[in-house]
């Protein structure tokens, strides 16, 4: 911009505006000029993202009904206006010119005024947004139903009205140099460890970047290493369970434009947690959790160890198995390791298209797809009826992980897998297990290793592989090292005599 400050003149402030915002080619811009009483003022606001109807309302009436100034000074005409005229709560005054052009693309009106150095700042913003509704992936049985749109300052308000405490802090930047996102973090003073916020601070503000249009893209730009298997910073949809995170001492990170947040720092045991598991009674969460463990280790392991068994292990199988899974090969032209691969790479094809399809059409074509071509390749014999059972059993494992990146990494090394199978049997998949499980130890997020409480050992509650009762949840997690240990001291106070007035 031509200009850092304005100036007293109204003519000048209004040509550097005009050739910031390109106008008049630029027809979203508007100017809206007028003189009440004689003096020179001017609304700007960009059309679509402002609400004309509340400028209208709120602005240009009464302003046009307003009382001569009198003996108030010109460059006091500002102050004057916001304090005496117009009803909006927001009237503040800003002399950047800089910060008043951020200000109008945010979806809001300026007042410029002849004689005056400031600018009166509106709040109207007006641009349409998705209401909340229901999450589409991390559904939950009896969890709340709310999700994050795409609208900051409405994600912001879920967390707010969930944790109604003064001590819930939000701090906003700006990132990308053409873009101007906007950036929320967001933690509870008191609990979130100071070095765990410079940390945060430090990446964020060192993120340089002309355009930031998605959150995954500065997730990518933040996290310790973007070239890892695993994921390192949750991702979660759910106003809920970003509050829990904030009241473990996490930091959340909220960018305009994204339906979810991001939680750092973030653990393994974090990815396979559901809201459910404490909406639940302990029992029923505990049991719901070890199913989702098991399944992920069958969509890991299943295919591999199906693989190894037959290529090289065939002793350990007892004979009446082995000779029903021979005999169901004596057709088939494949190796066991092609069919595991081609079946794989169809059963991933068939879940990202039946993801892109629309409607209710892609749970329809998921079933349909699966079940025609599996019928026709085991008529065909080109597949084993037996590898259908392993592919499908894996599948719906990969489908009880609870994070979607999880789940694709699972995908990713369950392909691995089967071929370290493929060259030395269980040999080949132990040493490829293991070179997985040390590559996964050595990871951090935001300083925290990655499969911490359990390596290294740390403190923490009764809520990491299982999930034990309330009771025994007092404490807060350690993983995040927050300043208050303990979140509650009795719970269930009334058995002693307590709440009975």
């Amino acid at each position: 911009m031509p200009v850092e400050k304005l100036s007293a003149s109204l003519a000048e402030n209004l040509a550097a505006f005009r050739a910031l915002f390109h106008a008049p080619e630029n027809c979203d811009f508007v100017v809206r000029e007028f003189a009440p009483h004689g003096v020179p003022m001017a609304a700007l606001y960009i059309d679509g993202m402002a609400n004309r109807q509340n400028i209208e309302d709120m602005v240009l009436r009464p302003l046009m009904n307003m009382r001569p100034f009198g003996g108030v000074a010109p460059e006091r005409r500002g102050a004057a206006l916001a304090a005496q005229v117009l009803p909006t709560g927001t009237g503040r005054l800003e002399a950047d010119a800089r910060l008043v052009a951020n200000f109008v693309l945010d979806g809001n009106c300026a007042l410029l005024c002849e004689g005056c150095g400031e600018a009166v700042l509106a709040e109207m913003p007006g641009f349409a947004s998705r209401a909340v509704g229901q999450p589409p992936i991390e559904s939950a049985a009896f969890a709340p139903h709310e999700a994050f749109n795409e609208t900051i300052r409405t994600n912001l308000t879920l967390l707010h009205r969930i944790l109604r405490t003064p001590d819930l802090v939000t701090e906003m930047l700006e990132i990308g140099s053409s873009s101007k996102t906007k950036v929320a973090l967001t933690y509870i003073s008191g609990v979130a460890n100071p070095a765990l916020l410079r940390e945060a601070r430090r990446r964020l503000r060192g993120v340089q970047t002309e355009r930031l249009l998605s959150i995954g893209q500065l997730q990518q730009l933040i996290e310790d290493r973007p070239g890892a298997l695993l994921p390192q910073i949750v991702q979660t949809e759910r106003p809920d369970r970003a509050a829990s995170f904030l009241t473990d001492g996490m930091v959340v990170i909220a960018c305009d434009g994204a339906p979810y947040v991001l939680a750092a720092p973030a653990t393994f045991w974090n990815f396979l947690h559901t809201p459910d598991d404490h909406a639940l009674r302990w029992p029923y969460g505990t049991f719901m959790r070890v199913v989702r463990v098991l399944g992920f280790f069958l969509a890991l392991l299943l295919p591999a160890v199906y693989n190894a068994l037959l290529l090289y292990h065939q002793e350990l199988l007892p004979t009446d198995l082995l000779t029903s899974i021979l005999e169901g090969y004596t057709l088939v032209p494949l190796s066991v390791t092609v069919e595991l691969i081609l079946m794989d790479f169809v059963f991933d094809l068939i879940n990202e298209a039946s993801l892109r399809m629309p409607g209710n059409m892609g749970s329809t074509l998921g079933i349909v797809g699966g079940l025609v071509l599996g019928q026709a390749a085991v008529s065909a014999n080109l597949i084993s009826p037996l590898l259908i059972i392993v592919v499908s059993v894996a599948g719906l494992g990969l489908f009880a992980v609870p994070s979607y990146p999880l789940s694709l990494a699972v995908r990713i090394a369950r392909m691995l897998l089967v071929l370290a199978s493929t060259l030395a049997g269980f040999v080949g998949l132990n040493v490829a297990l293991l070179c997985l499980l040390c590559a996964a130890a050595a990871q951090e997020s935001f300083g925290t290793p990655y499969f911490a409480p359990a390596a290294p050992r740390m403190r923490h509650n009764a809520d990491l592989f299982l999930r034990l009762s309330l009771r025994r949840q007092a404490r807060r997690p350690g993983m995040a090292h927050p300043l208050k240990d303990n979140a509650a001291t009795d719970m269930r106070a009334w058995e002693k005599g307590g709440g009975t007035k």
